[in-house]
């Protein structure tokens, strides 16, 4: 609001035409399920991925430890950006311990991942994360062969995937 020359209060405002187009670039905020997801894609892939973007958090420093336990190289230029080394398919790794706090986006791609990968990992985390249910992903896969044990309570982590 303004006042008048006459003392009275005028408003003010703006009138915008309709845009019929718009043009630039928008950075949003990095997500820990799609940088997750990106790592999980670009260890699997063949030949050499870089990611921008990835953010900067603990679900995202677990995938990149499991994926690195796993045999994957991971280039860090700088927090938000990696140079994955993709294994083809196939992880390297065949025995492996996994810690993965309470990276509930990081434990399931990497539970679906590893139960088609032929070897025998151990997936563990954080006491919460234990708390946290899991057994529809893992009928799911069991139904399509997978070989995944319980390591504490049904339906919850801490899990044991066999060949």
């Amino acid at each position: 609001m303004s006042i008048s020359a006459s003392g009275r209060r005028a408003a003010e405002f703006l009138d915008i035409a309709p845009i019929a187009r718009m043009s630039g670039t928008l950075r949003l905020p990095g997500s820990k399920s799609i940088s997750n997801r990106s790592l999980l894609l670009a260890g699997l892939a063949q030949g050499t991925t870089q990611l921008t973007g990835l953010l900067d958090a603990d679900d995202v420093d677990r995938m990149r430890e499991s994926l690195r336990t796993l045999g994957v190289r991971i280039e860090d230029d700088a927090g938000e950006t990696a140079i994955v080394h993709g294994v083809a398919g196939d992880f390297p790794v065949r025995h492996a311990s996994l810690f993965l706090g309470n990276a509930g986006t990081a434990f399931r791609p990497l539970t679906a991942a590893l139960a088609l990968s032929h070897g025998d990992y151990e997936l563990s985390g954080a006491p919460r994360m234990h708390e946290r249910p899991i057994g529809d992903l893992v009928d799911a896969l069991r139904a399509l062969g997978a070989d995944i044990r319980y390591d504490g309570a049904a339906g919850f982590p801490p899990l044991t995937i066999a060949p």
